[in-house]
């Protein structure tokens, strides 16, 4: 794996902006008020980990990929199973359930996406392993 890729630095910028949003939409329950006001345990499960897992640790990771730190790569593939994961809890909550906001796949979606993306180009940009040579 390379020190640093040209698209650390916009996956970067991307995972410091995905972690504010999750922090500061977290705590606001995704425009359902105050994580702290909410009585349902359903209205806040996903907000409580985005504000307590998925936010800090995007921030981290985006500080490391920006700062091109070797160990923010193996960090962003974490990150963005949990994105891949949260996006599908958001999905299936959303359709079982049924009482979110529409507006909730904006998140979920980019969350998807951001994760897919940095994956797919960590794997695409991997060496690949030597052919072994036994005989």
């Amino acid at each position: 794996m390379k020190a640093w890729q040209p698209k650390n630095r916009l996956f970067g910028i991307l995972f410091l902006l995905t972690g504010i949003f999750a922090i500061v939409g977290g705590l606001y329950t995704w425009g359902e008020g105050s994580i702290f006001e909410q009585d349902e345990l359903a209205k806040v499960r996903i907000p409580w980990a985005d504000t307590i897992v998925t936010g800090p640790l995007s921030l981290v990771c985006g500080y490391g990929l920006m700062k091109k730190k070797n160990w923010a790569q193996v960090l962003g593939l974490a990150t963005s199973g949990i994105y891949i994961f949260g996006s599908v809890l958001v999905f299936i909550s959303m359709i079982w359930e049924g009482d979110y906001p529409i507006f909730l796949t904006v998140p979920a979606s980019s969350g998807m996406l951001i994760g897919s993306g940095y994956i797919v180009l960590s794997l695409a940009k991997s060496s690949p392993i030597p052919p072994s040579h036994d005989h």
